[in-house]
């Protein structure tokens, strides 16, 4: 490149690019490995529990389509979501689990009505 200015700015972009979307990302992987931790020291009936893989594989083939730009079904992801917070209120949750799930899955700002 014939301008350093330009080049270095393009280094700086490329080098805190992987770390931003890290941690745009962070929140929700953060509670999917909480509720995977959950369900794992819980003890589901076979119900929650299908529908706990079943709501999971709905987000992330809603996550592999927004990322390959296809139409999403919005009223399956929503429906997949209700069913996680179902699920983490679960009384086959241990207590522990059930608090740190409610404070992970708390929405936060304006989207969170």
């Amino acid at each position: 490149m014939k301008n350093p200015i330009l080049f270095a700015l393009l280094a700086v972009t490329l080098a805190l690019a992987p770390a931003y979307a890290q941690k745009r990302g962070g929140g929700q992987m953060k509670m999917r490995g909480e509720l995977d931790a959950a369900v794992k020291n819980g003890n589901l009936n076979e119900q929650e529990r299908q529908r706990y893989e079943s709501a999971l594989k709905t987000i992330d083939d809603a996550r592999a389509k927004r990322q390959a730009g296809e139409k999403l079904d919005r009223a399956a992801t929503r429906q997949a979501m209700r069913d996680l917070q179902e699920i983490a209120k679960s009384e086959n949750l241990r207590p522990e689990d059930r608090e740190k799930l409610a404070k992970s899955m708390k929405p936060k700002g304006r989207r969170g009505r």
